[in-house]
């Protein structure tokens, strides 16, 4: 019981990070953070602590549509990962869509830059 309760507040804590990063992002109005993003963000990360401080939720859901039990604990923690690793490919995207755009830039003002008297 002790490994189940540790699990459940990691996760929260997890979700929670997530989101602290999500919203100081938006603050600081980083150019990879929109409020599609935000948004996204919000309802994904407040899912997974809704989901890991009352698992009894997800036990609910998944009698209802006709699922396993064990099922539950498989399908939380593949949600998990699939939208951590979706987030931190479109950071990485982001990230050289960036750095791209800026050795471009460079690359174009240099013969502007070369051909001005000093």
């Amino acid at each position: 019981m002790e490994l189940v309760f540790f699990f459940r507040i990691a996760m929260t804590a997890v979700a929670c990070g997530f989101l602290f990063n999500a919203w100081l992002k938006f603050i600081r109005r980083e150019n990879s953070q929109t409020i599609f993003k935000l948004f996204a963000n919000n309802l994904i990360w407040i899912g997974i602590i809704v989901f890991s401080l009352f698992p009894q939720a997800t036990h609910n859901i998944s009698q209802k549509l006709g699922f396993g039990e064990s099922l539950n604990t498989f399908i939380f923690i593949g949600f998990v990962v699939v939208f951590m690793i979706i987030f931190k490919i479109i950071t990485m995207i982001e990230r050289i869509e960036k750095n791209i755009s800026e050795m471009v830039r460079n690359e174009s003002l240099n013969p502007i830059k070369n051909n001005q008297p000093k």
